[in-house]
């Protein structure tokens, strides 16, 4: 045996840029090897090599460089700042592409921008990041729901949420369909999912860069990439935070006092004697503030490890993660804790790659009733509730207040003894195989799953409402998805002759999904603790239910990119859809686009001109191609039975009877998409700036078209109508300055978008569905020419100043005048007309960060402007007829004989409320400019053999809001993912501001 010693030394230095100055952070490894170091707050490093290692010297943002360190022992590298950066890979539908040979429509939100500020999941980091996208908590809830609409909602009735696909898994974020819905607003399906597991988001959004996912990409695609282990040093990093949350923007109701002389002026008005003396009336003071009662300072801690490294034939990345939210109401939180496996081992020499992504999260979660409005719904129980009485009776029991002598209720006592806790498992993942079959020729084979179960227990004891109704009741529901995907994808990538590079893709895709249910329930039973009671336990069990739903989706597709000489550009796909969800006559559709691109900058005339000195890019785009939705129920196509129980001699027996038609024609909605583009970078690419015009037009819409009932049924699922969207979206990156001790730079978008209705087919106007019975108002107005989720009402033009002017309209002086559109001088339907517009004119979001030696300072803004909001919350404590407690102004505020000016109508308990609540009074603009998040960070100069890296922060989010609206927030939505009743405000959970202290750790 013989034993070769290479002599191992200390070599030091410093890494500088191109001012001279030190750069912290760079990255140093021994080439070939897994030993490595990095800079520190000056620059310095040292690293112990032999004479013959090559050193790799490598940092974001500048080029890579490799120097053998010889018998060097000290060493000075300056770093080029690269360029290059339209050469940066872009992420697109199964495959990659240079952002330089890109034509279609893509935008790009990398790790470090969702790191800014503390997520519970991955919409929400996608929050006014790119142009075209609009994120809307529908739920402030801990995991309450979020909804995206990417250019606008593509239809009326079916999904409009974005597909995900994360590391090639599709998904679709049905928020109802992930949990076990119930008497509140369904949660996050995506919170399921750690979004500190992410590399980077490409959200598609045009036709060329969608329709290679055909039937599921009309409503943009959302890709996501985990980390992923790379070759060289093992790496352990911690990162930990903890905020603090506020109920950010209260709302004033009535004190003790002031609700007693308002009930005292309710009475007057019908005839009746005051309620409370003066006396009395000074004896109350505040009262009560029920709202207080049931809020709580909230908390948010997260905690994530991870580990990354390996060699060159297998690198891994390992992370968990820990999250817990305590809500701003009391009994509400939201808790995650799980994995993530990526890992990656090559074989065969090289020539092939088996790739694992895995991982497995468990979310629970304790709510109380919001977000749905009605008796029972916590937070408008304790706006509305009577103030003048005490929490607690003199025994320390639990009051019971009558909202307006209707119930009697205690919002405390809901928060407090309401048990409503969540359970989700989810285990989602790939493994593919990937063999490099000749150079430039590759094939992918893939096995996938997503595994949910869900389970959902409710138990109400004698102290809730529905518990003293129902002598306590019990409440359990279990929901299973399992979907499997199998894909199998060709890819031919190379410079076929000199200038001329060919990049083809062929695949042949299969998932399958199914979806069970069951729920059972029970009342009479003898305990108040939810942990000690069972089905078996209650003496009057309920009815149970079940169900259970799968579908199938087959799937060819083709891509061809072909670039010549780097100036000319196209790509053509095309993919083949077959769904079980359609009719048999329509099982299948083909989804095509062509996009080309020209990069002129490339073109001897634009160098020539002197044009090529001041652009280092300018490239034209367009695209054209046709997507599809069948994100509807499935079976819609066939017809179906449902049970009906009937008597039969002197037994009662269960028979089926038809529930609908069948329509075996039924197929998907289509939606057409035309883009134009340009993407132009000067400056060296300190300045980039992406322009889009886009115009989109959906057919064959999905409607539930009325029928005469002599058929037995009253609507037919048919495909019928149209819709479009047309819009422009713009966004811009500016590095003001890019030096190794100095880095700031500025990023924004704006995005313009238009939605109408062109064309309901066999269908007429009508209404949607309401969303609140209780309050008498309608849904959404339906009808050609206008947008999506229109109001239709009476409109708002005053009050009646005397007795005589109201007399025609039935109405006294201070009631509300509406405007009498055919002047008959009576209020009725005719009347009704379109009174508000929850779809905003322009939406954009501003965020700019600087760096300076250790510190970084990061500022992010977003605004949404010229929409509206109904607010449905203020229609019920804030109508001046009802004895429910009232918002705060409603004394000062209204119209009396000698307030003839006031901005609100007589407090009179004869007026007519329900018109009202259905007028444009309570349609208010909810344009907003918010201070999303700002982040102030210092990097401690503190390395040794131990630790890499360590960084300390301190962030704010939700810190301040400019807006007229009158409500919590503006940015709410009662219906969560529903198209039709976009922007109703009723019973919201109060949105927080936060204050976060964090630290990042490197090991």
């Amino acid at each position: 045996m013989t034993l070769t010693a290479f002599a191992q030394s200390v070599t030091s230095g410093k890494v500088v840029g191109e001012d001279n100055n030190g750069i912290p952070g760079v990255t140093i490894t021994i080439k070939g090897s897994t030993r490595g170091t990095s800079s520190d707050a000056q620059g310095a490093f040292q690293i112990s090599t032999a004479s013959d290692e090559t050193l790799v010297f490598s940092y974001v943002g500048y080029v890579t460089q490799e120097i053998l360190a010889g018998s060097q022992t000290n060493m000075t590298v300056k770093l080029l700042v690269d360029s290059r950066s339209l050469e940066e890979v872009v992420v697109v539908g199964y495959g990659t592409v240079k952002k330089s040979d890109l034509t279609g429509s893509v935008s790009t939100i990398k790790a470090d921008a969702i790191k800014e500020m503390p997520v519970m999941s991955v919409d929400q980091a996608i929050q006014s990041r790119a142009p075209g996208v609009q994120v809307t908590q529908s739920s402030a809830a801990p995991g309450g729901g979020i909804s995206i609409r990417v250019r606008g909602a593509n239809s009326i009735n079916s999904g409009s949420e974005p597909l995900y696909v994360i590391d090639g898994f599709p998904m679709y974020p049905d928020n109802g369909a992930m949990g076990t819905s119930g008497n509140r607003q369904a949660s996050n399906a995506m919170a399921t999912i750690n979004p500190n597991e992410i590399e980077s988001i490409e959200i598609l959004k045009d036709a060329s860069a969608t329709s290679i996912y055909g039937s599921r990409g009309s409503n943009g695609v959302v890709l996501i990439t985990t980390k992923r282990g790379k070759e060289g040093q093992s790496r352990v990093d911690y990162e930990g935070s903890y905020s603090f949350q506020k109920i950010a923007r209260p709302i004033e109701v009535l004190n003790g006092s002031d609700y007693a002389r308002y009930l005292n002026l309710l009475e007057a008005s019908q005839g009746g004697s005051p309620r409370f003396t003066d006396a009395q009336i000074s004896q109350i003071g505040a009262g009560t503030n029920w709202l207080d009662a049931i809020s709580q300072t909230g908390g948010l801690s997260n905690h994530q490890l991870s580990f990354t490294g390996g060699s060159k034939s297998m690198r891994y990345a390992f992370v968990t993660n820990y999250l817990d939210n305590k809500g701003v109401v009391k009994n509400t939180f939201f808790k995650r804790y799980g994995f993530r496996l990526n890992l990656d081992n090559d074989f065969l020499n090289g020539r092939a790659t088996l790739s694992n992504s895995w991982s497995y999260n468990r979310t629970g979660s304790s709510n109380v009733a919001t977000d749905r409005g009605g008796p029972g719904g916590i937070v408008i129980t304790a706006l509305g509730l009577d103030p003048t009485v005490a929490i607690y009776d003199q025994n320390g029991d639990y009051n019971y207040p009558s909202y307006d002598q209707r119930f009697n209720i205690n919002p405390l006592a809901e928060a407090r003894e309401g048990y409503d806790r969540d359970n989700i498992n989810r285990l989602f993942g790939t493994t593919a195989l990937t063999f490099n079959i000749m150079d430039g020729l590759k094939f992918r084979t893939s096995l996938g799953a997503d595994v949910v179960t869900a389970n959902r227990t409710t138990f109400y004891n004698k102290f809730t409402y529905i518990g003293r109704q129902y002598d306590r009741q019990l409440e359990r529901a279990n929901r299973s998805v399992g979907s499997i995907l199998n894909e199998n994808i060709l890819t031919y990538n190379k410079q076929i002759i000199p200038g001329h590079n060919l990049d083809v893709t062929l695949g042949y895709t299969y998932q399958k999904e199914n979806n069970q249910i069951n729920a059972a329930s029970t009342r009479g039973l003898p305990s108040d603790d939810p942990l000690s009671v069972n089905m078996q336990n209650g003496s009057k069990p309920q009815i149970p239910t079940s169900g259970r739903l799968d579908w199938t989706l087959s799937s060819f597709l083709g891509r061809i990119n072909y670039n010549l000489k780097d100036r000319y550009l196209l790509t053509v796909t095309v993919r083949r859809d077959g769904s079980s969800k359609f009719g048999p006559s329509n099982k299948w559709a083909n989804f095509p686009s062509a996009a080309v691109g020209w990069r002129v900058v490339n073109e001897g005339f634009f160098a020539n001109s002197g044009l090529g000195k001041v652009f280092d890019d300018f490239k034209f785009r367009a695209s054209y191609g046709l997507t599809g939705n069948s994100q509807i129920p499935v079976y819609r196509s066939l017809g179906g039975l449902i049970p009906y129980n009937y008597v039969l001699g002197n037994g009662l027996v269960a028979g089926y009877g038809p529930d609908r038609i069948a329509n075996p024609d039924l197929k998907w909605e289509s939606t057409a998409m035309l883009n134009l583009g340009l993407d132009v970078a000067l400056l060296k690419n300190r300045l980039s700036m992406t322009f889009d015009v886009f115009s989109n037009k959906t057919t064959d819409l999905l409607l539930d078209v009325s029928i005469p009932q002599s058929t037995g049924f009253s609507t037919i699922m048919l495909n019928s109508g149209s819709l479009s969207n047309k819009g422009i979206e713009f966004s811009t990156n500016y590095k003001i300055v890019d030096r190794a001790a100095l880095k700031w730079d500025v990023s924004g978008n704006i995005s313009i978008l238009r939605n109408e209705i062109t064309d309901l087919g066999k269908s007429t106007p009508f209404f949607a569905n309401s969303t609140s019975g209780h309050l008498g108002v309608f849904g959404s107005w339906v009808e050609p020419g206008n947008a999506i989720g229109v109001w239709r009402g009476y409109k708002y033009t005053g009050l009646f100043q005397s007795d005589d002017e109201g007399k025609t309209f039935a109405a006294r002086a201070g009631y509300p005048k509406y405007e009498d559109v055919n002047g008959d001088g009576k209020y009725t339907s005719d009347d009704y007309q379109i009174i508000g517009n929850p779809n905003p004119k322009f939406t954009w979001g501003l965020n700019t960060s600087a760096k300076f030696k250790g510190f970084d300072l990061s500022v992010f803004f977003r605004g949404v402007h010229g929409n509206d909001v109904r607010n449905l919350q203020q229609s019920e404590m804030g109508d001046g007829v009802q004895k429910i407690n009232q918002i705060g102004n409603i004394l000062t505020d209204s119209w009396t004989p000698t307030n003839t000016n006031a901005s609100r109508p007589v407090v009179d308990g004869r007026r007519d409320f329900i018109s009202f609540r259905r007028s444009s009074f309570f349609i208010q603009d909810g344009s907003f400019i918010r201070l999303q998040n700002v982040a102030l960070g210092y990097t401690v100069p503190l390395k040794n053999k131990y630790v890499r890296s360590a960084r300390v922060y301190a962030s704010g989010q939700n810190l301040f809001l400019i807006t007229k609206y009158k409500g919590f927030d503006p940015e709410v939505n009662n219906q969560g993912q529903n198209n039709l009743n976009r922007g109703d405000d009723y019973d919201a959970y109060p949105r927080a501001k936060m204050f976060t202290v964090g630290v990042n750790l490197g090991i």
